[in-house]
């Protein structure tokens, strides 16, 4: 996890600033408008960028509302480009940090987040009052970190993950709206940070859609967005809006209405409560109330909670031991936890055993990840391979099997197995070119016919974002 400890004088510095008539801030009105800008440089600082999308009715001669986005992996405009028709619809700019990614030291991210935020306050003319911060995975860490360590922040959009290991209590106040797929093998966490939020005061909401780990889908994304204009519109800070009230409202009723056709009855009654908190006082709550109310008495409803309380730990248990053996056991061993996992996540006599296994699956795939990469990183190839064999027994699919494998097979030497991973790695939906065009093994092949067209095809599946 990733925690950030950045000093709030600078915040509060810039926010007052920013707000206050004898500063007077020269914005810049060069910036094109209704286009995702890919990389603007940090003034001052060469080394910090981020990605940048102005809404077309972005005007440096009035605020507006800003969600800063941070990536698990350092790609800065692929939740712009995601979510831009959203910008567009409600007119927020949208920022991409092209620095800070999982694995960054505290003190690193720290400087990149410093730099941004100093270096968009400066040429954007954000509202201060409605900033938001968004990220994914580790990145949604950060995002909650920036929230909870500097200050200004008016709310966080979480997806597929929580917040940051905090020795503190958290002083400062924020909306939050959690996203995470129901195979996400954050859930988990994600529910039990939406339970302590509510023992302490947030507005807060949780959405489960089905779904990995992953950015949210654009009409998931767009729920949030109208979630944290409710609440703006409660707090006086952006004005009462009905067609929003609206659109929020049957979002709400339409998420409910699958919960409740799914017999999901913890889903329903998180979204018919999150729904009333939120838009009572804006819109008539009676038929949400009614609705509560019949759910939470059912037998259904009960027998979930207690399903729940027995699946919650033994899914963080089964974490820990998938953990704990990972390096130790041998592929055979794996081969055949990987194969009852399978079964069990195939089971459809009990759904919520069945979601947890494969969630459990998803989470070995990620362990997989990171024991993969450090054997590269420090030259263990031996062990990589290995390590590749079961990832790619728990997770399939993943593109990044056949990405980490063509790190192996040109550290080997290999050029045309390289080359055969990369296009596979592409057929499966790698899209970060950036990624691949920096990593140093690959640097021989930049002139390699073979290599330029698999770029090529990777290029394609990032533009088709």
């Amino acid at each position: 996890m990733c925690s950030v400890s950045c000093s709030s004088g600078n915040s509060k510095k810039n926010i007052d600033a920013t707000d206050s008539v004898a500063a007077k801030p020269v914005f810049d009105n060069s910036l094109p408008v209704g286009k995702v800008i890919d990389s603007i440089t940090c003034k001052g600082q060469p080394g910090q960028s981020y990605a940048l999308y102005l809404p077309s009715n972005y005007s440096v001669k009035q605020t507006s509302p800003c969600i800063i986005f941070f990536d698990a992996h350092a790609r800065g405009a692929m939740p712009l480009h995601a979510y831009k028709a959203l910008a567009e619809k409600y007119g927020f700019v949208l920022i991409g940090s092209n620095m800070s990614k999982n694995g960054t030291q505290p003190q690193v991210t720290a400087g990149i987040i410093t730099a941004l935020l100093d270096d968009t306050r400066a040429r954007i003319n954000i509202n201060p009052k409605r900033t938001y911060t968004s990220g994914f995975s580790g990145g949604s860490r950060v995002a909650a970190s920036v929230a909870i360590n500097n200050g200004g922040i008016a709310g966080v959009i979480g997806c597929a993950a929580g917040f940051p290991r905090q020795e503190q209590g958290i002083s400062n106040k924020f909306d939050y709206f959690g996203i995470v797929g129901d195979y996400d093998f954050n859930l988990t966490e994600m529910q039990q940070l939406d339970a302590t939020l509510a023992q302490n005061g947030f507005n807060h909401q949780l959405l489960t859609p089905a779904g990995i780990h992953g950015w949210p889908a654009a009409n998931d994304f767009e729920t949030a967005m109208l979630w944290m204009q409710a609440q703006a519109m409660k707090a006086v800070q952006q004005p009462v809006t009905d067609s929003i009230i609206t659109t929020l409202k049957n979002n709400y009723a339409n998420h409910i209405g699958k919960a409740v056709a799914a017999s999901e009855w913890i889903k329903a009654q998180c979204l018919l409560e999150g729904g009333i908190r939120v838009l009572e006082g804006l819109a008539p709550m009676d038929v949400f109330k009614n609705q509560l109310g019949k759910v939470t008495a059912s037998a259904g409803y009960q027998k979930a909670l207690a399903t729940q309380a027995r699946l919650q730990p033994m899914e963080l248990a089964m974490q820990g031991e998938l953990a704990n053996n990972f390096t130790t056991q041998t592929e055979a061993w794996w081969a055949t936890k990987i194969a009852i996992l399978n079964k069990n996540a195939h089971n459809k006599r009990n759904i919520e055993e069945s979601l947890m296994n494969q969630r459990l699956l998803n989470y070995l795939g990620l362990v997989a990840y990171m024991a993969s990469s450090r054997a590269i990183s420090v030259g263990a190839l031996s062990n990589a391979a290995s390590y590749l064999k079961v990832f790619k027994m728990a997770d399939p699919k993943n593109p990044d099997v056949a990405y980490l494998s063509a790190i192996c097979a040109i550290k080997g030497n290999n050029t045309a197995q390289a080359i055969a991973s990369l296009t596979e790695a592409a057929s499966l939906g790698y899209s970060e070119v950036a990624t691949l065009l920096s990593e140093p093994a690959f640097s021989a092949l930049h002139g390699d016919a073979e290599f330029i067209k698999v770029v090529g095809s990777i290029r394609r599946n990032y533009s088709g974002l």
